[in-house]
């Protein structure tokens, strides 16, 4: 009789552990009986828990990000390489059933048995939502293709340049430190670039590996036809914005447009820029992030916020971490919900601890009142309940200028918005930090994505109580200090 009720107790005990791995948006969807989109998560990862990432910073405090950056993508590899060949023949997953690198996981659409039937494998960690798995790849064209030119060196002179840029330092960083962006690499993770306007067809990246519409994938890398970057929602190498949907041209503009119309709205004006489209899910999302890394994407701007994710905010703080220690800066907009939530929450990229997240503050160093604040919680968040409320994590880090007032890049093919009286939001803040982050990688291309990060906080101009707060972080964005800072750990490795 006592071996009965132990066996009894233990079968409830392994049923509750197999249940608790299916995350409760996966549960929901599959309770009517329907097939849908997942992603098994590995056992294995580069990162466990939230002291994984802080630690790997420690141990690799003298590391050169370019040396680092070849090591973890391998490492990651090779993990989910051996990992998930066992995964599927175990679980007898379909063939069109998608592995990730970038944290180790398996996207596919599986029945409500078989994510059940999934849970009780040892070498499933948890089962998140996935979002669409697309198909596809193997067709599609770039509508067009620029002309190939020679461009010229950029210069400030006979140009207007905005007070914003002017307030952040970054036309001293080109007039005083010669540096301009030249060398690096901004993934733009958004809705597209208008890449044929004026001010920034000669910074768009173009893939060398690549030819323009020949139906091939001539540099191997999976993907058809990816000349300018990728869009991974359709599995379509088409990456320009037209119409009204230029939200990924003004924050583009921001980063990097050179003022070739006259007026320079780019912080760094000689940056190159990656196109990449992956909303829907963080299986899309992944794959952008995997797509940047290997592409050679310095930093990557995310003006977005996702709410009400759950538990799958733990998958997008592993992608983030693992992405962060392979040398990809990552930056978002603190969000526009400040009078949504009390306290207010910041989402998803921008809660992240390792994702630069860009606050705002007006002309007059005022908080807009749309302006997403602090704290961020994450006690709840499964694989990590760190930063607990009331305190939670100290959000956002440094501040940019989302409430408008400055020229914006038009909807056309040339010319600007100025004055721009309408358009506002945090989406402007992120691209305020990505184009120093690219300013600062054009000094110094070593500098580790973390030690970007800790050089962004420590030389900001703090605008409230002294150190970091919830309402403006450590302050307002000082790119010509920063970019200096970079300039000075880069003599000391010399």
């Amino acid at each position: 009789m006592v071996r009965m009720i132990l066996a009894l107790v233990a079968g409830v005990v392994s049923s509750t552990a197999q249940e608790t791995k299916i995350d409760p948006q996966v549960s929901q969807a599959i309770r009517g009986g329907r097939s849908t989109g997942v992603i098994l998560l590995g056992k294995r990862q580069l990162f466990e828990g939230p002291k994984g990432f802080p630690n790997f910073c420690v141990q690799n405090k003298a590391a050169k990000r370019t040396e680092l950056r070849p090591k973890i993508i391998a490492r990651l590899k090779a993990i989910s390489k051996v990992d998930q060949a066992k995964l599927r023949k175990e679980l007898k997953l379909p063939k069109e059933a998608e592995g990730l690198w970038l944290v180790n996981g398996i996207a596919t659409t599986l029945s409500p048995e078989a994510i059940r039937m999934a849970s009780k494998s040892k070498n499933v960690k948890y089962i998140y939502p996935s979002g669409p798995i697309p198909r596809g790849g193997i067709s599609g064209r770039v509508s067009e293709v620029l002309p190939k030119s020679k461009r010229k060196a950029f210069s400030a002179k006979g140009k207007k340049i905005p007070w914003n840029l002017k307030a952040v330092g970054a036309d001293k960083v080109w007039s005083e430190l010669k540096i301009t962006g030249r060398g690096a690499v901004v993934a733009m993770f958004d809705s597209g670039v208008n890449y044929r306007h004026a001010d920034l067809r000669d910074n768009i990246w173009i893939n060398p590996g690549e030819e323009t519409n020949n139906g091939k994938d001539d540099d191997g890398n999976g993907l058809v036809d990816d000349y300018y970057g990728f869009n991974f929602r359709t599995m379509q190498p088409e990456v320009i914005a037209t119409g009204s949907r230029q939200h990924g041209t003004l924050t583009s503009g921001i980063v990097a447009g050179d003022g070739a119309g006259g007026t320079v709205t780019g912080l760094a004006p000689e940056a190159k820029l990656m196109p990449l489209i992956g909303w829907g899910g963080p299986y899309a999302a992944a794959r952008v992030h995997e797509y940047a890394l290997v592409m050679g994407a310095d930093v990557m701007n995310m003006s977005f916020s996702i709410p009400n994710l759950g538990h799958t905010r733990g998958l997008w703080r592993l992608m983030s971490e693992h992405a962060t220690a392979a040398g990809l800066v990552l930056v978002s907009g603190a969000g526009n919900f400040q009078r949504e939530t009390k306290p207010v929450q910041l989402r998803i990229p921008e809660g992240i601890p390792c994702v630069i997240a860009a606050g705002g503050v007006d002309r007059d160093m005022k908080i807009p009142g749309f302006v997403s604040l602090g704290p961020v919680e994450w006690g709840s968040v499964r694989f990590y309940g760190d930063y607990p409320m009331p305190k939670g994590l100290i959000k956002p880090d440094v501040c940019g200028f989302p409430n408008g007032g400055y020229p914006l890049l038009s909807s056309q093919n040339k010319g600007y918005m100025d004055p721009n009286v309408r358009i506002r939001g945090n989406s402007f803040s992120g691209p305020h930090v990505a184009g120093t982050v690219a300013l600062m990688f054009s000094a110094n291309q070593d500098l580790t994505a973390w030690r970007i990060k800790e050089i962004l906080e420590s030389t900001a101009k703090d605008l409230g109580p002294k150190g970091k707060d919830n309402d403006t972080g450590y302050g307002l964005l000082n790119s010509l200090a920063a970019v200096k800072a970079a300039l000075a750990e880069k003599k000391k490795t010399q």
